[in-house]
């Protein structure tokens, strides 16, 4: 993922193993947490560079446990997108994800590396994401002339070009203490506007005059979006649409770990004949539940709304195969949003309507 604490010069601060827990211990304790589906992230900001570390809690221990380190820039540029399909990698950690996006209505592509993805109740295709963006250069190129602002996605990377709007000198600090600066440009691309981050030294000596608004930019880069923004600035949002998409993506993948922060710690959940109370017992009902629609071919799940035998527009996850809906699940919930009862049920006396996919 985006550890590039080289493109704010500060490659040292966790050059040795010891370094790295200084200052995930130091971010713990004096960053800004954001809680996540089964995590936390926690942001440390040193001027205009921030260190953002996932955790979470073990099951075994109860301890906290460090799962990934990304960082970020301090930015205003905003992407609006599109997800075209999870690109994360296999050995990533939970709370880490990349994404391959989409403008709406444009035809760039560009390989996003998620930063605080522990926010999002799902990452599917279509889903639509806002992103504080940043990029950070390997290698970049400063020229006079027009710019097409294209965005063309790489692997893992993507080469970028657009017309530098602004420019200035970035700082880092450690609490009072100044630590580095390097440069930070902001780019117009037809994606949306990106802050890319990097040390002058990567840019060759007779380009460095053209560091200014006006210049053409040329870059391979890694890019960065910050998902803490918007509705999500303060973490996971607990409602009704969200807790549905949370439970809809444990039947897909499992994961207890997410959908145990959504239930509430006296959560009753009934399937068909099954009553459980209480959030373990809840949870051990819906890995069964997972494992028998497995099993049966009950794999396809889909929003939908109430027409009948309950509150007209409630929203419901309709689960079902190819010949159609044997199940549908309701929620009611607690004061925060988070779920209180869940019941999935093949009682004949709702009618649903599925969304438009």
């Amino acid at each position: 993922m985006a550890v590039r604490l080289d493109s704010f010069g500060l490659s040292e601060l966790t050059s040795k193993p010891e370094d790295a827990f200084r200052l995930a211990t130091l971010a713990m304790a004096e960053g800004r947490r954001v809680p996540g589906y089964g995590g936390d992230h926690y942001y440390y900001w040193m001027g205009d560079a921030a260190a953002v570390f996932h955790v979470r809690l073990d099951p075994e221990t109860g301890e906290e446990e460090l799962l990934g380190m990304d960082t970020h820039a301090r930015t205003g540029c905003r992407w609006t997108c599109r997800v075209v399909r999870d690109v994360s990698d296999s050995e990533a950690g939970p709370l880490c994800r990349r994404a391959l996006v989409r403008r709406d209505g444009g035809d760039d592509l560009a390989v996003v590396d998620l930063v605080c993805a522990g926010v999002l109740p799902d990452l599917r295709e279509g889903d639509l994401l806002e992103l504080g963006m940043a990029g950070f250069p390997l290698r970049i190129s400063y020229d006079k002339g027009e710019s097409q602002g294209v965005v063309e996605a790489q692997r893992d990377t993507v080469l970028l070009q657009g017309l530098v709007k602004d420019a200035k000198v970035g700082e880092t600090y450690l609490g009072m203490e100044p630590l580095t600066k390097f440069v930070s440009v902001t780019v117009s691309t037809r994606m949306g506007d990106v802050e890319l981050c990097h040390p002058m030294e990567l840019v060759e000596t007779s380009q460095r005059d053209l560091v200014r608004p006006g210049a053409v930019v040329s870059a391979l880069c890694v890019l960065s979006g910050d998902c803490a923004v918007g509705d999500y600035a303060g973490g996971v949002v607990y409602d009704e649409e969200r807790d549905l998409t949370v439970l809809s993506a444990f039947l897909r993948d499992g994961g207890v770990e997410r959908l145990s922060s959504v239930l509430h710690g006296e959560c009753v959940c009934t399937f068909l004949q099954n009553r459980q109370e209480g959030r373990e017992n809840a949870l051990a009902l819906l890995e069964i539940v997972r494992s028998d629609l497995a099993a049966a071919g009950l794999t396809r799940r889909c929003m939908g709304r109430l027409t009948g035998g309950g509150p007209r527009g409630k929203r419901c996850l309709l689960l079902g195969g190819e010949e159609g809906y044997a199940l549908l699940c309701l929620l009611e919930l607690d004061s925060l949003g988070r779920i209180r009862a869940l019941t999935i049920t093949s009682d004949p006396q709702y009618d649903f309507e599925p969304d438009a996919l």
